[in-house]
C-alpha cells in the first residue's frame, strides 16, 4: 500500500518531464527535442560585426555551404529569433555566424555587442540554397560577405572570383586572404561599385554565373546587369524589399494563441500578433527560412513582397506571416 502511494506521487511529480528533460536539465546541448547552441568564443570582425564561435548541441543536423541558421535570443522575458549566414564549412568543429549590430536591432546588437562564451541560444535548422554550379563570379558589400564565406569555405566552388566592396575596414578584412578564390577589394569611400567595373575587374564575367549579396542597390544593380547580359544570378537579401501591398488591412484571430490583433495593410501579421501578445514562431522575419508559417483557415492576406491575393477559399493555404499582411478580416492557425 505504501509502494502503491509513493509510485502514484512519484509518477505525478514526473509524469509531464521526459527523459529528454532531464538530460536537457544536466546539459542542455544533450537535448534532442530542442536544438541548442553554446557561444564558445566571440571575435571582431569588423566595426560593427562580431564572429560568434557557437558549439552546437546533438539535436543539430548539420549544414551545407550557403545555408543560415536561426539564433533564438531571450530578451525582456520572450525568445526572439534572427536568422543568420554560416560562415563555417560543414567539417568545421564548430559553427560560426557573424553578426553585424543594427540600429534599434534589438537581437543583432544583443549577439554582436554583449553576448559571450557560455551564453545559451536557441538554434533553429540550417535552411538556404543559396549557391550555384560552375564558374562563379560572387560580388558581396558590407556584411554580404558571410554568405561567400561559407560557400568558400566549405570547399562548394571550385572556381570563383569574389568582388567585395565595403567602406574603409572591411568585415571579415582578415579573412579575405585566406580564402580559396580571386578576391577584389573595393574600397566604397571612394565610390560605389559598378556593374560597369566588372569588365576592368573580371573580363570573364559573362561566363560565370552571378551570387550577389549586400545592400538593396548593389542587389538591384547588378541582378539587373545580369539580366540585361544573360547571365544567371542568385540574389541573398539580409532585408526583405519595400511592401507593395495596398488596401484596409482587417482583424486577425490567431486561433492557437486566442489573440486577435488589428492590422493595417503594410503590416505584417507577424508583427500585429506580437504587438498584440501573441507569441508566435518567427525565424529570419523575411520571408526565407519558412518558420513562421501557419494554416490561413478564413479570410484572405496579400503577399508584402508581391502583392499577391491569398484566400481560405483556395483550400489548404499555408501563409508565412512575417510578409503577409491583413486583407481584411482573416484566421490563422497559430
Amino acid at each position: 500500500m505504501i509502494a502503491g502511494v509513493l509510485g502514484r506521487a512519484t509518477r505525478a511529480l514526473t509524469t509531464p518531464l521526459l527523459p529528454d528533460d532531464y538530460l536537457a536539465f544536466v546539459n542542455p546541448l544533450w537535448s534532442l527535442r530542442t536544438p541548442r547552441a553554446r557561444v564558445v568564443a566571440t571575435r571582431p570582425v569588423g566595426p560593427a560585426t562580431t564572429e560568434l564561435t557557437l558549439r552546437t548541441g546533438v539535436a543539430w543536423r548539420g549544414h551545407r555551404p550557403g545555408q543560415h541558421v536561426g539564433l533564438g535570443v531571450d530578451l525582456g522575458g520572450r525568445r526572439h529569433w534572427r536568422t543568420y549566414s554560416i560562415t563555417s564549412a560543414p567539417t568545421d568543429e564548430h559553427l560560426t555566424v557573424s553578426v553585424t549590430a543594427v540600429v534599434d536591432g534589438s537581437v543583432s546588437t544583443h549577439l554582436a555587442r554583449i553576448a559571450r562564451p557560455g551564453d545559451l541560444l536557441g538554434l533553429g535548422p540550417a535552411a538556404g540554397g543559396f549557391t550555384a554550379d560552375g564558374p562563379l563570379l560572387m560580388i558581396s558589400g558590407g556584411s554580404g560577405i558571410t554568405p561567400m564565406l561559407g560557400l568558400l569555405r566549405g570547399g562548394a566552388v571550385a572556381d570563383a572570383v569574389l568582388v567585395h566592396s565595403g567602406r574603409g575596414g572591411h568585415v571579415h578584412a582578415d579573412d579575405l586572404a585566406d580564402l580559396p578564390a580571386t578576391v577584389h577589394r573595393h574600397d566604397s569611400t571612394g565610390g560605389h561599385l559598378r556593374p560597369a567595373d566588372l569588365d576592368d575587374l573580371v573580363p570573364d564575367w559573362r561566363s560565370r554565373t552571378m551570387l550577389v549579396c549586400g545592400p538593396a542597390g548593389m542587389l538591384d544593380a547588378f541582378s539587373t546587369a545580369a539580366t540585361d547580359a544573360g547571365v544567371p544570378c542568385v540574389v541573398e537579401r539580409f532585408r526583405p524589399p519595400e511592401p507593395v501591398a495596398t488596401g484596409t488591412g482587417g482583424t486577425v484571430t490567431f486561433t492557437t494563441s486566442g489573440v486577435v490583433a488589428t492590422a493595417d495593410a503594410v503590416t505584417p501579421l507577424l508583427r500585429a500578433g506580437e504587438d498584440a501578445g501573441a507569441l508566435l514562431p518567427s525565424g529570419c522575419r523575411m520571408g526565407i527560412c519558412h518558420t513562421c508559417v501557419g494554416r490561413l483557415s478564413a479570410g484572405a492576406v496579400r503577399n508584402l513582397h508581391t502583392g499577391e491575393l491569398e484566400t481560405a477559399d483556395e483550400g489548404d493555404v499555408i501563409v508565412r506571416t512575417c510578409v503577409s499582411a491583413a486583407a481584411g478580416d482573416c484566421v490563422v492557425d497559430l
